[in-house]
C-alpha cells in the first residue's frame, strides 16, 4: 500500500521551511555584519565630526589669543616673510593696520647691523631643526625709532609647510636699565679708582719723607691736605652709593630737628671756601630757622653748591639765599655761569644723569641731584631749577617751616 502523498508534501514543505530558515539566518547574520559596519561607520563619522569640532574650537582659541595678546605675535615663513600679524605687533612697529605689514619681510624692520640675529634664528629653526629659539635684538619702528625686543619663536606644520610662530616683547625699558647699571658700574669704578690711586701715591710719598726726616715741612702739609681731600671725595662717593641704595629700598629716614639756616650754610660751604677760588655769599635773615633733618638738608645744599661749581666753573661767585614764603622756606643756590639748555633741565634730577658737554670737567656718579630731589620729596617739599643761557642758573628747593 502506497504511503499518502501528503507525507511527501509535508516532507517537501518541511524541506522548504528549513531551507528558508537557513536562508533567513544567513541574511540576518549578513544584516548583523552590515549593521556592525554601519555602526562602526557612524562612530567613525561621529569621531570625525568630534575631531572637527575640537579642531575648530582649538583654532578659535588660538585666533582669540593671537589677536588679543598684548605682546606682538606674527607668523613667518622660512624666508622670514610675514604671513600674519596681530594688532599688538602692528602697534609695536608703529603702524596703523596689519595690511601695511603682511607680505613684507621681518628684515624690512631690522637695522642692518642686527640682520645677523634674524639670520641666526632662521638657521637654528629651519636648518638645525631646533623646536624653539630665543634671542634679544632690535627692530625699527615706523619713523626710524629703534626698540629692543625679546623674540621667542617655535616651528609648526601647516598644510605641508613649516612655519614659524613668533612672540615679540618690547624690552627697551629693561635694556635701558641694564645700560644704566653698566654705565653706573663703569663710572663708579673710574670715580673710586681715581682718588684711591691719588691717596695711595700721597701716602707713599709721605712715608718716604718721614723715613728721611721727621720735621714737618710744607711738602708734607700739602701731601696731607691732598690725602685728606681724596679721603673726603671717597667718603662722598660711598655716601652717594649708600643713599641711592636706601632710596631704592624705601629706607631713607628723617631725623627732624630745629636749626638756623645761616649756620648750616656757613658750615657746609666751608670746604669750598678753603680752596680760595669761589666767593660764597649768604643772603637772607641770619636768624631764620626751620625744622627738618639738618644732616640731610646740609647734604642737599652741598650737592647744589658742588653742582654750581661743576656746571659753572667760570663763575667764581655763588649766592646761597634763604627766603620765607608764607609757611614755607625757599633756599636757592645761584651761579652766574653759562646756564643750562631747556631741553636738558627735565633730566637733571634723574639718577646717573650728567650733561654730556660738561662730563669731562665733572667728577662724581651723577647721583647728587637725584639724591637731593629724593630728600626734598621725603620732606614733602619741592625742588627745581631756573636757568637762562648766558646768565646762569638757580637751583632751589622749598620746604615747610615745620616738616
Amino acid at each position: 500500500m502506497e504511503k499518502p502523498k501528503t507525507e511527501n508534501c509535508v516532507g517537501l514543505k518541511g524541506f522548504t521551511i528549513m531551507d528558508t530558515i537557513e536562508s533567513l539566518t544567513k541574511q540576518v547574520e549578513t544584516l548583523k555584519k552590515e549593521l556592525e559596519e554601519l555602526k562602526s561607520d557612524r562612530n567613525s563619522v561621529r569621531i570625525f565630526h568630534g575631531e572637527q569640532d575640537d579642531y575648530q574650537q582649538s583654532e578659535n582659541r588660538f585666533r582669540t589669543i593671537f589677536e588679543t595678546s598684548k605682546l606682538g605675535n606674527k607668523v613667518i615663513t622660512s624666508d622670514l616673510k610675514i604671513l600674519q600679524i596681530n594688532p599688538a605687533m602692528v602697534a609695536l612697529l608703529g603702524y596703523d593696520n596689519k595690511d601695511e605689514i603682511v607680505g613684507t619681510r621681518i628684515l624690512d624692520y631690522v637695522p642692518e647691523e642686527f640682520h645677523e640675529h634674524w639670520k641666526l634664528l632662521q638657521t637654528k629653526l629651519w636648518e638645525a631643526k631646533m623646536p624653539s629659539f630665543t634671542l634679544e635684538t632690535c627692530l625699527r619702528k615706523k619713523g626710524g625709532y629703534i626698540i629692543w625686543c625679546r623674540v621667542n619663536s617655535i616651528l609648526f606644520e601647516d598644510k605641508g609647510q613649516t612655519l614659524g610662530y613668533t612672540i615679540i616683547e618690547d624690552i627697551s625699558e629693561q635694556q635701558e636699565l641694564k645700560n644704566q647699571r653698566e654705565n653706573f658700574i663703569s663710572i663708579a669704578s673710574h670715580e673710586l679708582k681715581t682718588p684711591l690711586t691719588s691717596l695711595q701715591g700721597y701716602l707713599q710719598l709721605m712715608h718716604r719723607m718721614l723715613e728721611k726726616d721727621t720735621v714737618i715741612t710744607d711738602s708734607l702739609r700739602k701731601l696731607s691736605e691732598n690725602s685728606n681731600r681724596s679721603i673726603v671725595r671717597l667718603g662722598a662717593l660711598v655716601s652717594d652709593l649708600l643713599d641711592s641704595t636706601k632710596i631704592s629700598r624705601g629706607q631713607l629716614n628723617l631725623n627732624i630737628t630745629s636749626f638756623t639756616i645761616s649756620e648750616l650754610i656757613e658750615k657746609c660751604c666751608s670746604h669750598i671756601r678753603l680752596e680760595g677760588k669761589y666767593d660764597i655769599t649768604y643772603k637772607g635773615n641770619p636768624s631764620l630757622k626751620m625744622s627738618a633733618d639738618e644732616q640731610k638738608i646740609d647734604q642737599v645744599v652741598v650737592n647744589l653748591v658742588n653742582n654750581a661749581v661743576k656746571y659753572a666753573p667760570e663763575s667764581t661767585k655763588i649766592i646761597v639765599e634763604a627766603a620765607e614764603i608764607g609757611d614755607n622756606i625757599k633756599i636757592s643756590v645761584i651761579d652766574f655761569g653759562k646756564g643750562i639748555e631747556k631741553d636738558k633741565i627735565p633730566f637733571l634730577f634723574d639718577s646717573y644723569y650728567q650733561i654730556k658737554e660738561a662730563e669731562k670737567n665733572m667728577q662724581g656718579l651723577g647721583l647728587g641731584l637725584y639724591i637731593s630731589a629724593e630728600i626734598i620729596k621725603k620732606h614733602n617739599g619741592e625742588i627745581g631749577v631756573d636757568s637762562e643761557i648766558g646768565k646762569g642758573s638757580t637751583f632751589w628747593f622749598i620746604l615747610p617751616k615745620k616738616s
